[in-house]
């Protein structure tokens, strides 16, 4: 894990936070990477290939980096930080020239047993992350008697990106006059979702009145009742989430679009007995607004706006005209469709057996359509057709 411009021009950095835990437990990198350079702000702006500046306090600059977003704090902010940012967690970090971790607070013997159950559970066949049981910082008294009260946003990703279990009296309550740009909410909702246990990190964001405030169309999937005969986890907002848990990757269009999949239907009306019409279509509408609000890139919010609109197709293919079907199928976001429409029924009472009935309908298309457009990446379609 290295930053290029910054080893070209010699500049000497350190990962934190989020992204040095992400490295000592083995997991892949959040979408945003956290860093500390032993340069000023004009330096780093002249070392960095189009940066600009995010309009965080506590960092200076924000460059792209192999797919990912790094913010980069430099010498003149590093003695200035926000209360946030100053808390064990995000004091973690990781040197590359080095290889050496940097744990000023002692969080070593809980990141450790963290670090050991994600590895056994790994190893064991027909397990996933899911499955690992967290563990509860109070077992760990020498860390909780130096452990000051965490920012909701911090303490949900961490939730979401570690298998740590943060007890309320240890979280401050999100602030809602806290005025933060937009990168900051892109930042907190992507490491959020892009995280093994995201389920864990956007209930904590719920309680603590992060989502109430910031994405009050999230928060009315939490009012709005499902039938208890097709979604036994209960309303929509659970049910949403709930779908993040049977993922196959930790892809960012794939989650956002599972969590404003049913973001259309608090403004459905209902019509006989289709008590959601129409909800795919809103939904897409609401999806891109809010996507849009938080600062996400322009093809991420076309794709998700996409997914929202078809996440039903899948269960139709086989009834749909081929006019109708075949422009759908031949879109390269396709096989992530099949992966929404998966993760959605595998969190209801319905079998899987319309999913496979759709991955047989889309593969024979992909046949028949051989040497005729431009076939999506393969190594999706294996992934999310078998």
């Amino acid at each position: 894990m290295r930053l290029a411009e910054l080893d070209t021009a010699g500049i000497a950095y350190r990962f934190l936070g989020p992204t040095a835990l992400d490295h000592f437990c083995g997991l892949p990198k959040s979408p945003v990477l956290y860093l500390e350079a032993a340069a000023g702000t004009v330096e780093l702006a002249t070392a960095c290939e189009e940066p600009t500046f995010p309009g965080l306090i506590g960092w200076d600059i924000l460059v792209s980096a192999g797919g990912h977003d790094a913010l980069i704090r430099s010498e003149d902010s590093a003695d200035a930080l926000p209360a946030h940012l100053t808390d064990p967690f995000s004091m973690f970090s990781w040197d590359p020239s080095r290889r050496a971790f940097a744990d000023p607070t002692g969080l070593h013997p809980l990141l450790k047993e963290a670090r050991r159950r994600i590895r056994e559970v790994s190893s064991a066949k027909g397990r996933t992350l899911s499955d690992v049981e967290p563990v509860v910082i109070t077992a760990f008294p020498e860390i909780c008697a130096s452990l000051p009260r965490l920012a909701a946003t911090t303490a949900a990703t961490l939730t979401a990106r570690l298998p740590i279990e943060i007890p309320p009296e240890f979280i401050e309550p999100w602030n809602a006059n806290s005025a933060m740009p937009p990168l900051f909410h892109r930042s907190v909702v992507a490491a959020i979702l892009t995280g093994p246990w995201a389920n864990r990190g956007l209930e904590l964001l719920l309680h603590g009145g992060y989502i109430a405030d910031v994405l009050p169309e999230i928060a009315r999937m939490d009012r709005i009742e499902h039938s208890k005969e097709g979604h036994p986890e209960g309303n929509v907002w659970r049910h949403s989430v709930e779908t993040l848990r049977y993922r196959k990757s930790r892809d960012l269009t794939v989650a956002l679009a599972l969590l404003l999949h049913d973001s259309g239907k608090p403004q459905s009306p209902s019509n006989g007995a289709n008590k959601f019409d129409g909800h795919a279509d809103i939904g897409a509408r609401v999806a891109a607004g809010i996507l849009k609000r938080l600062g996400f890139h322009r093809e991420t919010v076309e794709d998700v706006r996409w997914l929202v609109r078809y996440h039903m197709i899948p269960g139709a293919l086989r009834r749909l005209p081929d006019y109708r079907r075949d422009p759908i199928m031949s879109s390269a976001l396709f096989p992530l469709l099949l992966e929404v429409y998966r993760c959605d029924l595998s969190s209801t009472f319905r079998g899987p057996e319309n999913y496979y009935d759709a991955c047989t309908v889309y593969r024979r298309f992909l046949k028949s359509q051989r040497g005729r457009l431009d076939l999506p990446n393969q190594k999706l379609v294996k992934m999310y057709t078998e």
